[in-house]
């Protein structure tokens, strides 16, 4: 067995990063053969709920150099910038056998008794720049490129986001890229141990209507939540009552005083769209995968993802979806799919209602049946992806 650790060091509130560890972590779990022994490190100050989650298809490991600001995680930095010695996770790594660590956002340098897999999830400065301090996007370019020069691997979720990079580095990256789009799990939730939600228990705890379409995304501007909730107004005023239920972390990493969700708080008071638009902030990841399943249709008006996890997460319940029309979600491409021009809330609302009058998604067993069918393949073939490309480096480098 090949012993990877995965060295999560982004911040807890980033669920579309967690969310794509439980999923290529739940696809090798579901290999027959499995050649990687996964290993989680976790800083210690990361929620047990969330760790508890993980012990069922991986060893977890709780280390204080992923506790951004303790004294561990300041003196690594320190002797890595002036020293250039990594000592520190060495240590942490070395004590488990490690062979290789995949998807950190460190640059490890080139001399460590471990290889290296960078995943990059998207490159959104070079798209949506002025969302940005004008000092990261000076910098972030310089860091991928240096990531890149000291990596053994690079892993990209879209051929989008392979453009983006060449852009960067060139065509001619002096590390092995691969693409490697994840898929999106619905079963992760009830294999953690998550007890079922019943439509009446959700609706109790959370006030639901009887009707709504689904908006799960993180309250960050770039999400464009705005477009829709422009929308359900447009479609009031047409004598429809379109219900949105929106999910996600209610604060953008990028402003400091929480601006973007205040402008769509005053938007709903001032328009009075209390009863149509519901904001539930972050939920449990089961709870999203229920309200997703129950929902008239999921919408993602971003205007820019890397590889949207809630258009994965729809397609393999088999939901309709309703996506802004931009070039990864294209490359998505889900079956049961309606673009809309991401400005355009008057495209979008004749949409929401065209659907609004549509039979329960709920009655389309068919379309459900084919979605779960459908999983079990591109589940093994992302497990089988990255197997082979962990295997490829460790073979390659005589480990």
């Amino acid at each position: 067995m090949i012993k990877v650790a995965f060295w999560y060091d982004r911040p807890q509130e980033y669920s579309g990063g967690l969310n794509y560890f439980r999923n290529l972590l739940y696809a090798l779990s579901r290999l027959g053969n499995p050649v990687i022994a996964p290993y989680v490190f976790f800083g210690t100050r990361v929620d047990r709920k969330i760790t508890r989650e993980f012990e069922t298809i991986a060893t977890v490991v709780r280390t204080r150099l992923l506790d951004r600001n303790s004294l561990a995680w300041i003196l690594q930095r320190i002797l890595f910038k002036y020293l250039g010695s990594l000592t520190l996770i060495n240590w942490v790594v070395s004590k488990h056998g490690i062979q290789l660590v995949s998807h950190g956002v460190h640059v490890y340098g080139k001399t460590r008794p471990f290889l290296v897999i960078h995943w990059l999830p998207d490159f959104q400065y070079l798209h949506l720049p002025e969302l940005f301090p004008q000092a990261y996007v000076a910098q972030e370019s310089s860091r991928i490129r240096a990531v890149a020069a000291q990596s053994d691997a690079i892993l990209l979720s879209s051929y989008s986001a392979l453009a983006d990079f060449r852009q960067i580095v060139g065509s001619s990256p002096s590390s092995p890229v691969t693409v490697l789009p994840f898929v999106s799990q619905p079963t992760i939730a009830s294999a953690a141990g998550a007890p079922a939600a019943t439509r009446s228990a959700l609706n109790e705890r959370y006030g639901l209507m009887m009707k709504f379409f689904y908006l799960p995304n993180q309250f960050w501007s770039h999400k464009n939540h705005l477009v829709v909730f422009e929308a359900v107004r447009l479609a009031k005023e047409h004598g429809v009552d379109v219900a949105v239920v929106c999910t996600g972390n209610l604060k953008d990493y990028r402003s400091w005083d929480n601006s973007y969700a205040n402008m769509l708080f005053n938007f709903i008071a001032t328009n009075q769209l209390e009863a149509d638009i519901r904001i539930l902030g972050s939920i449990d990841y089961a709870d999203v995968l229920h309200l997703m399943a129950d929902c008239v249709a999921v919408i993602n008006p971003s205007r820019f993802e890397g590889w949207s996890s809630t258009v994965e997460e729809a397609r393999s319940l088999g939901k309709r979806l309703v996506l802004s029309d931009i070039p990864v979600h294209r490359e998505q491409s889900p079956p049961r799919v309606t673009y809309f021009q991401p400005d355009d809330a008057d495209e979008l609302s004749r949409v929401l209602m065209q659907l609004w009058r549509l039979p329960p998604d709920g009655e389309l067993i068919e379309d459900r049946r084919q979605a779960r069918e459908d999983l079990d393949g591109r589940t093994r073939q992302f497990a089988a992806g990255y197997t082979d490309l962990v295997v490829n480096l460790v073979h390659r480098a005589g480990r």
